[in-house]
């Protein structure tokens, strides 16, 4: 009950921290919808859900998001080139950084596909991560969370190299499609790390593969449906709005009992995605990790 109680109250005041910064200082790009995912991966679960170190957690988001902002700034390419491009150096970092921490392909991919220049973004990136280690290592100091042990994840170069080049060409074939025809959050971020996970020879979300799909379908559900309804009301945060997104997700995971972290971090995106999308994002989230979890499939089976 300790472990399960310290854990919920550290998501949610990251969570209504970020929220809250975000609405009072009026600046969108706090809003770093991977935290709920860092969140979901560090306080609930007794151990630490990737293969990493809590400094090459905090080194590798803080490098990928100012490597997407750079992307966006000062690569002269069309929005799908900058997309692909940025998923393929995530790929890259993931490899060299010798972890199974996906969730730094959406430190990067993120401010490219809502195309910020704002370096607010970055800032945010780095404090909310460090917030996140700081509070999982207070918690393993007071035994509420199991040590985490670092191994380094060593991959095959060629082994490496193929899968990475499986992910790489599908994200680029599914993602040209989507943001042509403006349904760019069929391969929102956090889809892109699921995928990454998903293909992974040792992940066991593969072996849940219609968990996975609903579970990140409903949390975005959640994100929309207590964005829409809540935030419409006069007077009410969006800060409020969230806190019932995050119990919502918390409920969702105890539920399926799968704390899979980029179902977290659709919940928490609706709340920086425009207004006008918000209807018909948990739409294009099912068709995306749909047409991701069979391609996942495709690959661990067939290929």
């Amino acid at each position: 009950m300790k472990k399960t109680i310290s854990g919920s109250l550290c998501m949610f005041l990251v969570v209504l921290v970020m929220v809250f910064l975000s609405e009072y200082l009026g600046e969108k790009e706090i809003i770093f919808p991977e935290v709920a995912a860092l969140s979901a991966g560090c306080f609930l679960a007794s151990s630490l859900i990737w293969k990493t170190s809590y400094f090459r957690m905090f080194l590798t988001i803080s490098l990928c998001a100012l490597l997407g902002v750079l992307i966006v700034i000062y690569v002269p390419l069309p929005l799908w080139g900058q997309f692909v491009l940025a998923f393929a150096i995530g790929q890259a970092v993931l490899y060299f950084s010798r972890t199974s921490f996906a969730p730094l392909i959406s430190a990067i991919a993120l401010p490219v596909l809502i195309q910020t220049r704002s370096f607010v973004y970055v800032v945010a990136a780095v404090g909310l991560t460090f917030l996140v280690v700081i509070l999982r290592f207070l918690l393993e100091k007071i035994h509420a969370k199991e040590e985490n042990h670092y191994e380094p994840v060593i991959v095959e170069s060629k082994d490496a190299l193929k899968v990475n080049a499986f992910r790489i060409a599908s994200v680029a074939l599914i993602s040209f499609f989507c943001i042509r025809f403006d349904v760019r959050f069929c391969v929102a971020p956090p889809l892109l790390v699921a995928f990454t996970e998903l293909t992974n020879k040792n992940s066991g979300a593969a072996k849940r593969p219609f968990s996975v799909v609903a579970l990140v379908s409903l949390c975005a559900v959640c994100g929309s449906a207590t964005r829409i309804l809540l935030s419409s009301l006069p007077y009410f945060p969006l800060t409020a709005a969230a806190f019932f997104a995050c119990v919502c997700v918390q409920i969702l995971v105890k539920l399926f009992r799968f704390p899979f972290p980029p179902a977290a971090a659709m919940s928490i995106l609706a709340f920086l995605i425009p207004e006008s999308a918000v209807t018909f994002y948990p739409v294009q989230v099912f068709a995306g990790i749909s047409l991701l979890t069979l391609l996942a499939l495709f690959k661990r089976r067939i290929l």
